[in-house]
């Protein structure tokens, strides 16, 4: 059912252009489309010229993504592509007769219209901050991590490099590429310390800063403005090409827009807009950044767990499984831990409050490591759940970095833990129960997520120094070199008894261990579950017997996506009221 909207419920709802005395030409035509129950949407595009919505949605019947067209012009005629599971952040050819997507660690190219396969780009983490496809059929896209943006010919190829990240600016990631006619790429740059903000690559890789705060991306309309998301507002700003610089000062034009954490601290708002102006957007929800925990099966079914959504992070069961300990925001710079009866998860039975405390680790089925700044620098604690004592560090000297603990061996002889290094990042650390913390990865590159077989002679972790996130190996009780585990991009590993899982897009993947190898990938199921914001612990635990395991579920689940055709006259006459 297709619902209009009168002038009245635009502006109650924010629409700050829709209502305005001077008449467009043509009249902009508002509609919603409404997302079917059996499908939880999770990203859209729509295409250059605005005639084909491109949204990517989740199953209910099988947790699988797939991308599903929507002609603007005739929107009930609308239709699933074929062969794009696991199909996320879709982007149309300039044409907007194929489209891309993220699937499968790789980006996959499809015709919108007829049944061919999709032909597989280029190897790309699925979590990549978004692409564009140029009008000299080049696609620019984001892999995040130590990476800045990338090239490769739509036909597929090699990829290069265009852009880097300035360290020396604080400089964590570059994403959310948009194309220009001319060949200049607009997208976001995010600092360490400060807002996200808009930069311009022009064709001769100069860059050039629009001093315009940023959550997600900004996409130029031919009225000549660029449009944007920042504090739940969708933004415009006047924006001319050829001079890559922005003219006067940002305007809000609609409020009540989601957007969401993650891709780093990049963000992504919900919003998609063609250059001829055709707005496709999402109003924001109850509870944008609230999860809830879940029971997923071996095969992928999932059933929600009876405790209350929060906004929640890294779940981990106690050994005997009796106890589940999970981070929960309690304010803007604080955290809780919260140790739940795993038969009642409604009921909790210890709270583990006072500054920021985060990475809960059992020791053992009685006793709890976390990492907090309590006391100002921040390291580890451990506290006994009966909760008759305080939490006490677990460490007796002082530590010069930020340690977070991750896993314990059983018995816990050994922890494995990462460490803050400002020079470096972050580092991955063993520590000998009575004895000594010892590196295992400590280089320039980004290494965090340890994972401590529960035998204690391996440990797994995450790296970032072949230019993407992969999953490594390393013996403990033996010397021996660190294994790359992983090809295409992988993260969060965690160990059962029966061996090594991991996520691989939006795969859990099982490497069984059998006479100290680790054979072949198997995937055990496939969905959408949320992740660790930096990927710096498993976002979800293991059953010790491997039966089932603990995620997170976003609890947003938007019902329509909200659409504005020939909204960039409205826009122009907004601006042009002001001059």
């Amino acid at each position: 059912m297709i619902t209009r909207w009168p002038c009245a419920l635009a502006l109650s709802l924010g629409l700050l252009a829709a209502c305005k005395t001077s008449p467009p030409l043509p009249a902009a035509i508002r509609f919603t489309v409404p997302v079917p129950d059996d499908r939880v949407l999770s990203s859209f595009a729509v295409s250059s010229d605005g005639v084909r919505i491109a949204y990517s949605a989740e199953s209910v019947a099988d947790g699988r993504r797939r991308i599903h067209i929507i002609e603007t012009s005739d929107r009930a005629a609308e239709r699933e592509l074929p062969n794009t599971i696991g199909a996320s952040s879709p982007f149309f050819s300039p044409d907007g007769t194929s489209l891309a997507y993220f699937s499968r660690g790789a980006i996959w190219r499809v015709l919108v219209a007829g049944d061919r396969d999709p032909v597989r780009v280029v190897d790309a983490p699925v979590e990549s901050a978004g692409g564009t496809w140029t009008a000299d059929d080049r696609i620019v896209y984001a892999p995040l991590g130590t990476s800045g943006l990338m090239a490769v010919p739509a036909a597929g190829g090699g990829a290069t490099a265009l852009t880097e990240l300035n360290a020396a600016d604080g400089e964590l990631e570059h994403g959310w590429p948009h194309a220009l006619s001319d060949g200049s790429i607009v997208f976001a740059v995010s600092e360490r310390g400060r807002d996200a903000h808009i930069e311009v690559l022009s064709p001769d890789k100069q860059r050039t800063r629009l001093r315009v705060p940023i959550v997600g991306q900004a996409q130029y309309v031919q009225t000549g403005h660029l449009v944007y998301s920042f504090l739940g507002n969708l933004m415009a700003v006047r924006f001319d090409p050829e001079k890559r610089a922005i003219d006067g000062v940002p305007m809000v034009v609609a409020k009540g827009m989601q957007t969401s954490g993650g891709f780093g601290a990049l963000g992504r708002s919900g919003f998609s807009v063609s250059r001829t102006g055709t707005l496709v957007w999402l109003r924001a929800g109850a509870q944008e950044a609230g999860s809830r925990l879940v029971r997923v099966e071996r095969d992928g079914k999932v059933s929600p767990l009876p405790a209350p959504a929060d906004v929640l992070q890294t779940p981990r069961l106690s050994p005997d499984g009796r106890r589940l300990a999970v981070v929960v925001r309690s304010g803007i710079m604080t955290r809780e831990i919260r140790v739940l009866d795993a038969a009642r998860p409604d009921r909790i039975t210890l709270r583990i409050q006072g500054g920021d405390n985060q990475s809960p680790a059992w020791m053992d089925n009685r006793r709890l490591t976390f990492g907090s700044n309590r006391d100002g620098l921040q390291k580890i604690y451990v506290v006994a759940v009966d909760g008759k004592r305080p939490p006490s560090p677990l460490f007796t000297a002082d530590a010069t970095a930020a340690r977070n603990p991750a896993s314990w061996s059983r018995p816990p002889r050994l922890l494995g833990l990462y460490e803050i290094e400002p020079a470096r990042g972050r580092d991955v650390l063993v520590y000998r129960a009575g004895e000594s913390i010892v590196p295992i990865a400590a280089t320039s590159a980004n290494e965090r997520s340890p994972a401590v077989s529960p035998d204690g002679r391996w440990i797994a972790y995450v790296s970032d120094t072949s230019g993407r996130d992969e999953v490594y190996v390393a013996p403990l009780d033996r010397a021996g070199d660190a294994m790359q585990l992983t090809r295409g991009g992988a993260i969060e590993p965690a160990w059962t008894r029966e061996g090594l899982v991991y996520r691989q897009g939006e795969s859990l993947v099982l490497r069984a261990l059998q006479d100290r190898q680790l054979r072949e990938p198997r995937v055990l199921f496939e969905g959408h579950f949320e992740r660790d914001p930096g990927a710096n612990l498993a976002s979800y635990d293991a059953d010790s017997q491997g039966r089932f395991f603990v995620m997170l579920k976003s609890v947003l689940q938007p019902r329509e996506l909200r659409v504005v055709k020939n909204w960039g006259t409205e826009l122009g006459n907004l601006f042009l009221g002001l001059h």
